[in-house]
């Protein structure tokens, strides 16, 4: 078991630490764009991301997800790459689609989202990056479930490269402002592309299997409502948001939105090794039954501690890296990173419908999770603004897995049983709730206060965590740290 533990856990922190590097350069220009947009400007790009996220599952015909259990079907070099392929044609067809829908509803589509429009064209540049950014998916999902951790992150961190130069360059240097953001963004995609077809097209031999046209469609559009939903639960908030409150609470509110979505880079880099991982317990599964159930311990206790930092350091950060106008931002950035958290727990407990085939189920959990999301929205955003659309955010999450646990459950007998260490992710739960309940509040205090507090949090909050592990967990942290300090030092010395 602690060997399948360390290979999974190598493979995250290699995921975890490409998208580290990749938020870390967005989060490094924060102080330069804050600078140069106005919150009315972000709300207007976090509008646009809505509409892409909205459109990029509907269109992506769920395909990254059966991509996968096509894939590894078999275990046969030309099915491997044939599929590939063909998800990659499926793909263009439907983003050319998508293109063109958008080009000839750009107008409708401005008034609908944004109440004017003016912004049409801003519109159709942000899609034909969007189309871009999906014809990538197959490439990516090649890297990750070939294995190739170090080569994916390398890409991708170029791929950021590109992304964070163009846009730097159109609003800071030629100060096109949001126009010059969403210009920006589509020269970076062209560029990403450009990247990883050039590196992938060297590895796989162009092969298309009409055979698996239909399997991939087969799988995969069933998923396309659960991917709406997802939609739904994350980002529907940001609309209703906008309605009761306008674009400058909307912009202050995805500040804090984005800060909180740097826990993406290591829930994502733990979801890219997951995925894999998993699947290739397919024929194994008394073995998985044991091991999985340890991992969703070992992921609450670590991200879960990291998720809590989030609470912690909110309030120094935002008020360091933004200007005034956005400082509220702080409240939201917990609750932001608590939703990312949810995610890998909602990930985590998926491998019973995989194995079983019975994925179209997850369309039924969210679209549930989704209701519930939007009745909280409605009840706390007219209450509470961008706080209740935060809390309402994290709660609609939660509510997706509690109803994913609750079907595993009901679905023993047909799904592996994973024995799952309730009573010690109970202890932590409460731990996470305290934080959660005390760091946003509001408190008049000078910003060196702040990072004192911040300080003291986060000590108390390691003794805790500390004396949550069993003896052998102990050990095995003193083993880690009596590795990695001689390493340090070497380092600092040289």
């Amino acid at each position: 078991m602690k060997e399948q533990l360390k290979q999974l856990a190598r493979h995250t922190v290699i995921y975890g630490f490409g998208r580290i590097l990749n938020r870390f350069l967005s989060f490094l220009l924060l102080p330069v764009f804050t600078a140069y947009l106005t919150p009315s400007d972000y709300g207007i790009i976090s509008i646009l991301g809505l509409i892409a996220f909205v459109l990029t599952p509907v269109f992506t015909l769920g395909l990254n997800a059966s991509m996968g259990v096509s894939y590894f079907e078999g275990d046969n070099t030309s099915r491997k790459e044939a599929t590939v392929w063909t998800t990659f044609v499926l793909l263009v067809l439907s983003a050319v689609i998508m293109v063109i829908l958008g080009t000839l509803f750009s107008c409708q589509i401005s008034l609908l989202a944004l109440r004017n429009d003016v912004y049409s064209n801003l519109i159709v540049i942000f899609l034909i990056a969007t189309a871009i950014s999906i014809v990538q998916t197959p490439f990516q999902l090649y890297l990750q479930f070939e294995k190739q951790a170090k080569l994916f992150v390398v890409l991708t961190f170029l791929s950021a490269l590109f992304v964070i130069g163009a846009t730097f360059w159109m609003v800071v240097v030629l100060k096109k402002g949001v126009l010059g953001y969403v210009q920006g963004y589509l020269i970076g995609q062209i560029g990403s592309f450009s990247l990883i077809l050039l590196f992938v097209t060297t590895k796989i031999k162009l092969r298309f299997n009409p055979l698996i046209t239909k399997e991939l469609l087969r799988l995969g559009l069933p998923l396309v409502p659960s991917f709406a939903f997802f939609f739904i639960l994350r980002d529907a908030n940001k609309y209703l948001l906008q309605w009761f409150d306008g674009l400058d609470c909307l912009g202050v509110y995805t500040i804090g939105f984005n800060i909180g979505m740097i826990m993406t880079v290591f829930v994502n880099g733990f979801i890219s090794a997951w995925y894999p991982y998993f699947m290739s317990f397919m024929e194994k599964k008394e073995e998985a039954s044991r091991l999985f159930g340890r991992i969703l311990t070992y992921y609450v206790f670590g991200f879960g501690t990291l998720c809590i930092m989030f609470f912690i350091a909110a309030k120094p950060v935002v008020y360091i890296m933004t200007q005034p106008s956005f400082h509220n931002a702080y409240k939201v950035v917990g609750f932001s990173a608590t939703t990312q958290f949810l995610i890998g727990v909602f990930s985590i407990l998926l491998p019973g419908m995989y194995f079983a085939k019975q994925i179209k189920y997850v369309s039924i959990i969210q679209g549930i999770a989704a209701v519930i999301t939007i009745l909280l929205n409605l009840l706390f955003i007219p209450l509470y603004g961008m706080m209740g659309a935060a809390i309402a955010l994290m709660l609609g999450f939660l509510s997706m897995v509690l109803l994913t646990q609750l079907w595993n459950t009901m679905k023993k007998s047909e799904y592996i049983q994973v024995s799952h260490e309730w009573n010690r992710i109970a202890r932590f739960s409460l731990i996470f709730l305290a934080y959660m309940i005390i760091m946003p509040l509001e408190r008049e205090l000078p910003l060196s206060m702040e990072i004192g507090i911040s300080i003291i949090s986060t000590i108390l909050l390691f003794v805790l965590i500390y004396y949550s592990l069993n003896y052998n967990e102990r050990q095995t942290l003193w083993k880690i740290k009596n590795k990695v300090l001689p390493i340090i030092n070497r380092v600092h010395l040289s």
